[in-house]
């Protein structure tokens, strides 16, 4: 993800990103682009000079270009970076109002088929609901954790995780287990699972019976919360595509039979209609005026958020009546609400795969246009036009974004809070430093400290009276995208007791219990109070990888700081019922408190390899200080010369007799 440099900040990018900082005079806007020929192809090689951007109307100069190409060869893991304007996130919207029981198990299958088929790695996927009695409800934000996902699908209703963010499945500590173990479950059914499918077939009672009216208020509802979800995507970046799973209703309630007939010719036809909706005279015919008013802004707002709505009918074949006498001959109300937004209505979710395959390869080249934009109306929000430039095709962009600060909701604020780990969303209002290396646990499992130092002044600027507080959030992401553990803690000061100590920093130890493999294991610091307004919210972030290796393997840890004056306050992480193996930061019988970032000296940890087996070089050039048999491997204890003049230390490590040297390397301070 790049970083752009405005007059008054550095800033990311799109409308979502803007939010999350204070309000500045110059803003980098990015707008992903996808360019198709006239077979719906994607059109790849376009340059920066191909397209032309016009901000309400006016010219703008292109800063930055950037393309990703989905369908290329290079492979490309579920954590790969990859600029948050080009991803796509997928909403699977399950529609408790005008589903049954019955069909909601049909809705769960086709979310399955869904998630299987049609979506890749590094694709975002979150689930929530949404009926006209209770509005909508975000279950998670979007993630790349399947497991996740999976575990909503299986009770979309009755669903309740433990994840602050929304973002990471349900992690289980097993306190009275022998080795502490982690396990993630699936959402259990049962009594709740029970509960929920009755409500529901309430709720569908409720709309049998009721008159004319009533059902006409259920669907305006429906329609003014979709809107309302709509506005709250605004703060995700990229591209949004909401699969509302629903048996639909009948489109007289927003249409009239004029507009349902013509709904029903665009329909089959296989139409796309462009957000214009037909003239209406009198209410009898044609239907209430003030409908067709609310499915305008709820179309302007999906636009407006850079969302499209498509709707899977869940129903399966149609009969004229069910047994308990609703109406549900018709699915023309999935085709009202969806195709003014630019979707499309998948009418038997086994062609997925096929039908929505063919539209997302229009997507699978996406180009990302920069620009800089003044800024100074909070919550404004801008027309966006992007032309072609001595090219041919059809070109699909977002039709605008809104400038930053103004109300925020909750809801927005985590989806903000998530986007940043989820895309690795650079933050420096709170500067963070990570570090994070694999130790065995004896039992097939490692031990993962992770070290996070703290600026302590950014704290201090966001205390309030005499209470200093923040957030800690931490996420083990294996290369599937699922989180394998996790931490979570909330830190309070009292500046009266720890002020002095404050200043110099907190320094943070938790401990992740992973078994081997590749991890990114993503940090995020929030300042202050979280029930604070997004746009005064003080972030910081930091991403480090591990690689947990295989019991035996010959594997070279990250050089671990060691800090002989520690000046920071330490906070450890809350217990874990004792988790892992021992206390691993040993050097000579004595205990030490490694840094995030090596000063002087650092210990390095290779496994599978004896000290007369080993040879090593270092970047810069370091002195041995001594070399310590450990069980399993060998510990090296090396000083940096001038670590003044540098800002990483890299160690190359050979075995005699191993062809593949181990490289590996560790950020110094110039402090």
């Amino acid at each position: 993800m790049k970083r752009y440099l405005a007059t008054a900040a550095i800033f990311l990018s799109t409308s979502a990103i803007a939010q999350m900082k204070e309000t500045v005079n110059v803003n980098v806007i990015e707008v992903p682009v996808s360019v198709v020929d006239s077979s719906g192809n994607p059109v790849r090689g376009l340059t920066a000079a191909n397209f032309e951007v016009y901000d309400g109307g006016k010219k703008q100069a292109i800063t930055s270009f950037d393309k990703i190409d989905f369908g290329s060869t290079e492979t490309a893991n579920a954590i790969s970076p990859l600029n948050p304007a080009a991803r796509r996130s997928f909403l699977l919207l399950f529609d408790l109002g005008f589903s049954t029981p019955k069909a909601l198990v049909r809705a769960q299958e086709a979310a399955r088929n869904f998630v299987r088929s049609a979506v890749q790695p590094r694709d975002l996927v979150g689930v929530g609901t949404i009926d006209s009695t209770h509005g909508f409800r975000l279950q998670t934000a979007f993630t790349t954790d399947r497991e996740l996902v999976e575990s909503v699908i299986a009770d979309p209703s009755g669903f309740r995780g433990n994840d602050p963010l929304q973002i990471a499945n349900k992690t289980v500590i097993d306190l009275t287990g022998e080795n502490g173990k982690t396990s993630t479950t699936a959402a259990e059914g049962g009594k709740g699972a029970a509960l929920a499918s009755a409500e529901i077939a309430e709720r569908q009672v409720q709309m049998t019976r009721s008159n004319e009216q009533y059902a006409r208020a259920g669907v305006e509802k429906q329609v003014e919360y979709l809107g309302q979800l709509a506005k709250t995507l605004r703060a995700v970046p990229g591209r949004k595509q909401v699969i509302l799973l629903s048996e639909g209703f009948d489109a007289k309630y927003l249409e009239g039979r004029d507009a349902r007939d013509t709904a029903a010719a665009a329909r089959d036809n296989n139409a796309v209609t462009t957000g214009q909706y037909w003239n209406v005279d009198n209410d009898a015919r044609y239907g209430n005026s003030a409908s067709l008013t609310m499915l305008d802004r709820m179309a302007q707002a999906f636009r407006a958020s850079d969302v499209v709505l498509h709707a899977i009918d869940i129903q399966g074949v149609r009969v004229q009546n069910d047994e308990s006498g609703s109406n549900l001959n018709s699915n023309a109300g999935l085709f009202t609400i969806s195709r003014p937004t630019g979707g499309e209505v998948f009418q038997n979710s086994n062609d997925l795969k096929t039908s929505f395959g063919r539209m997302l390869r229009a997507q699978e080249v996406v180009y990302v246009l920069a620009f800089q934009a003044p800024w100074g109306n909070a919550g404004k929000f801008h027309d966006l036009k992007v032309k072609l430039v001595n090219a041919n095709g059809r070109v699909n962009y977002r039709n605008g974004y809104y400038e930053n600060g103004g109300d925020t909701s909750t809801a927005e604020r985590t989806l903000t809070t998530a986007e940043i780990i989820v895309n690795d969303i650079p933050q420096d209002d709170v500067h963070v430093a990570a570090f994070a290396a694999p130790f065995p646990a004896g039992d097939g499992r490692y031990q993962v400290p992770i070290i996070l130092d703290i600026n302590g002044a950014d704290l201090t600027k966001e205390a309030r009276g005499n209470m200093a507080a923040a957030e800690v959030f931490v996420y083990a992401f294996d290369d599937e995208g699922v989180v394998r553990d996790r931490l979570y803690q909330r830190l309070t000061f009292d500046m009266r007791k720890v002020g002095d100590r404050l200043k110099s920093g907190v320094r943070y130890y938790g401990t992740l219990v992973l078994p081997p493999g590749s991890y990114a294991i993503k940090s995020l610091v929030r300042a202050g109070e979280p029930d604070k307004k997004n746009d005064n919210e003080k972030r910081g972030y930091a991403r480090t990888n591990v690689i947990v290796p295989k019991a035996g393997a010959v594997a070279v840890l990250p050089p671990i700081p060691i800090d002989e004056q520690p000046k920071w306050l330490l906070v450890k992480a809350a217990d874990r019922g004792g988790m892992g193996g021992a206390y691993p930061f040993e050097l000579n019988g004595q205990n030490f408190i490694p840094g995030a970032t090596a000063s002087n000296k650092v210990a390095l940890i290779v496994y599978g390899a004896s000290a007369n087996e080993l040879t090593w070089e270092t970047t810069p050039k370091t002195k041995l200080l001594g070399t310590i048999p450990i069980p399993g491997g060998t510990k090296l204890v090396l000083q940096l010369d001038d670590p003044a003049q540098v800002s990483s230390l890299q160690v190359t490590v050979h075995k005699k007799g191993v062809p593949e040297a181990q490289t590996s390397s560790v950020a110094v301070s110039r402090q």
